[in-house]
């Protein structure tokens, strides 16, 4: 994780100045997205103040004027006049919550998540790897913009508060300065007191999250079909029902531990900053109207009024420091995410065609291991060389570094040591993303999405023009056949998460939807990891005639396990703990007589028997 951000997420030097930034950070996308919004939201905040101040000075007027014996047309002619402004605003705030803000909430939703999902592309795969950056990650995207739609509600109100207040205290201080000195001296205690509560519950939430994130995810193992056939064999949905059983214990332990601290911070709010100038002012106020003949009935009830409300809106200011306090502390979770740089990049976009592929006493270690000594690298002092137009195979037991290699040929990591060069040239003075536009790449854990098979193929969206593209991917997979008999051909939708007449494909049908991507654009390099791991041996052997054919004027390279597959490479690399232990020809290596043979004479012995 670059140091930059280290910086920007350090709750240790938390300030009032980071604070503003924080909400200032994130009242920007308002700006950016919803600008009306701000507007609409300062003139229900002053509105309501002057609704609040309104309040107080009719509560004066009225007993004043019933005292004097005002004239009953005046008295109605001003309650009215309230009635109004008070009905005007009601009918503004309904349409703004009812009307106007879900509008805003949704422009503002569709502008903030467009920009974090071009964000989340640009991670390094290492971040992924992170499990606090995961975390903070997947915040940002599931609670950044109502996260921001409830900074501008907190806003208005807060605004509410001040202005109110301000005017208040005048109107107080106008008619008795040691009432309003008594509460100014009280919420300040307890904003003191809340400071140091959403301090303790913030402390609180970073232990719970881990918590709330393990028991989230149980929650969906069982909610998921993805998981419906292994829930039922087995004992692993006992096992499942165990960890949330541990783990709420665990969170009921987290609760206790700051239940005490939280309980008598609210107590000593309460007594102290609640009860007391409320009984001692209001006690004041009724011994000095009883011995002070200056003092009207109007001025009385308006300075109790005053009283009351002064010390409501100066306590919701506090509170309200403290929840823009608890916001910035998540904003800095989602600027973690936000201003995260990536480390794989490149400045040379102009990148020619592939002519070959050099990897030079490469070594690596993925980047949060704990031991990133050489000895404990994953891959260790590889050397190999990749031609154009050759077939290529990588093989090797499980965690020999196949994979691994792939990954890095992919440039989702960079080497710890050594070199990859494309064309001679180091891969990391290249732009990730114009060098992966010359490399098609079929993953081992590859999915297919809730749309077209011609949009699953292609990747993008799917006109006219395409379908011929589509249906040469199709039948370079071996997948055209299947793909004719579908109601609406290669339109018709895959899966049945948005509609119920949806295709819902076996694991081998859906491999071969994965491996057509990789001949829906005119890729230089194709690479495959266990491109046939899901087809019967049979199958295997169709569709791996229909890829060497389809790619004959392309580089390949796989990964398989089956080694029937390595017979038609031109050269194989033998893996063996992160390193190339055997390389050659088939025939080159069964010649040898070392571990490629062994391997390849042990399967071809399990396929006789079979």
């Amino acid at each position: 994780m670059s140091k930059r951000v280290e910086a920007v997420f350090n709750p240790q030097k938390h300030s009032p100045r980071r604070v503003i930034g924080n909400l200032w950070y994130m009242v920007k996308y308002t700006f950016r997205y919803a600008p009306g919004y701000i507007w609409v939201t300062l003139g229900e905040a002053f509105g309501r103040g002057l609704w609040h101040i309104f309040g107080i000075l009719y509560t004066k007027y009225l007993f004043d004027a019933i005292e004097q014996g005002v004239d009953f047309t005046e008295i109605l002619v001003i309650s009215l006049l309230l009635a109004g402004y008070n009905g005007g605003f009601e009918l503004f705030n309904k349409w703004r919550l009812n009307v106007y803000r879900p509008r805003a909430a949704l422009e503002l939703h569709e502008g903030m998540q467009s920009e974090l999902y071009r964000k989340a592309r640009s991670l390094d795969q290492s971040c992924y790897d992170d499990p606090e950056f995961y975390d903070d990650f997947i915040w940002a995207i599931r609670e950044s913009d109502a996260r921001v739609a409830l900074i501008m509600e907190n806003l208005s109100i807060f605004i509410n508060r001040i202005f109110a207040s301000a005017v208040l205290i005048v109107l107080l201080v106008s008619m008795d300065w040691i009432v309003a000195l008594v509460l100014l001296f009280s919420v300040a205690m307890g904003l003191v007191v809340k400071f140091r509560t959403n301090k303790i519950r913030y402390e609180q939430s970073l232990e719970l999250n881990p918590l709330n994130r393990k028991l989230s995810y149980i929650d969906r193992i069982f909610y998921m079909p993805d998981h419906a056939k292994e829930l039922r064999q087995g004992k692993i949905a006992q096992r499942l029902r165990e960890q949330y059983s541990e783990t709420t214990d665990e969170k009921i332990k987290c609760l206790n531990k700051y239940a005490g601290k939280i309980f008598a911070l609210s107590m000593f709010t309460m007594l102290f900053t609640t009860a007391v100038p409320y009984a001692g002012v209001t006690g004041y106020l009724i011994v000095r109207y009883l011995v002070d003949p200056t003092l009207s009935l109007g001025s009385f009830s308006a300075s109790l009024n005053a009283t009351f409300k002064l010390y409501w809106t100066i306590d919701e200011i506090g509170t309200y420091f403290t929840k823009f306090n608890e916001h910035s502390l998540y904003v800095e979770k989602f600027r973690r995410f936000v201003d995260y740089e990536p480390q794989i990049k490149g400045k040379i976009t102009n990148i020619p065609p592939f002519e070959s592929l050099t990897v030079q006493n490469l070594r690596f270690s993925y980047p949060f291991t704990k031991d990133q000594s050489a000895e404990n690298a994953v891959l260790k002092q590889m050397n190999l060389e990749i031609k154009k137009g050759e077939r290529i195979a990588f093989v090797g037991y499980n965690g020999a570094g196949k994979t691994t290699l792939i990954k890095l040929l992919m440039r989702l990591y960079d080497p710890t040591d050594g070199a990859i060069l494309y064309n001679g040239q180091d891969v990391r003075e290249l732009d990730p993303e114009a060098y992966r536009r010359h490399i098609g790449a079929v993953f081992q854990d590859y999915h297919v999405f809730a749309a077209t098979l011609a949009e699953n193929v292609m990747g993008d969206e799917v006109t006219e023009q395409d379908d011929e593209a589509v249906w040469a991917a199709l039948r370079a997979a071996s997948f055209a056949e299947k793909a004719e008999t579908m109601p609406q051909g290669i339109h018709s939708p895959l899966t049945r998460e948005f509609d119920r007449n949806g295709v819902g494909l076996s694991g081998g049908e859906t491999q071969k939807v994965a491996i057509a991507r990789t001949f829906a654009h005119p890729y230089d390099l194709i690479i495959m990891d266990e491109p046939s791991s899901a087809l019967d041996p049979i199958s295997e052997y169709l569709l791996n005639q229909s890829i060497m054919e389809s790619a004959k004027d392309k580089t390949v390279i796989f990964i398989s396990h089956r080694l029937s597959t390595t017979r038609m490479a031109d050269r194989i690399y033998m893996f063996e703990n992160g390193r190339v232990a055997e390389c050659g020809s088939h025939d080159e290596l069964m010649a040898q007589n070392g571990k490629y043979a062994e391997m390849y004479r042990t399967q071809a012995k399990k396929y006789q028997v079979s």
